[in-house]
């Protein structure tokens, strides 16, 4: 059976944060891409503003921070990934472009979403 230990977030904007939130809540390693670096603070901000929420939605503890690796290669974010989940904005020619250069670093058996 493949298990899925490290979840690629591509775009940490409202959709993204959500996704790593709940990732990190399941204790699943998040590898998050932004190209905006300032995205950085705000991801981590808005983690730590959901805490409590989470504790209440999924009967958890805490996030794990440690599981939170964030960077500004795509390439280096998607290559180790058993999964990779798309947040880039609802723009049809952007998203083909970035699922187009995601499918060039990833390994070939990995599954994209969006």
């Amino acid at each position: 059976m493949y298990k899925i230990k490290k979840v690629a977030v591509i775009g940490t904007g409202v959709i993204g944060v959500g996704w790593t939130i709940r990732l990190l809540a399941h204790n699943i390693k998040v590898l998050a891409y932004d190209k905006n670096l300032i995205q950085r603070n705000s991801l981590i901000q808005e983690i730590k503003r959901a805490v409590p929420f989470v504790k209440k939605l999924f009967n958890k503890k805490n996030i794990n921070l440690n599981n939170l690796k964030f960077f500004s290669s795509l390439e280096s974010t998607v290559k180790d990934a058993d999964l990779i989940q798309e947040c880039a904005p609802e723009n049809y020619k952007l998203k083909t472009q970035l699922i187009s250069q995601i499918s060039n670093y990833c390994k070939p058996e990995v599954l994209i979403s969006s």
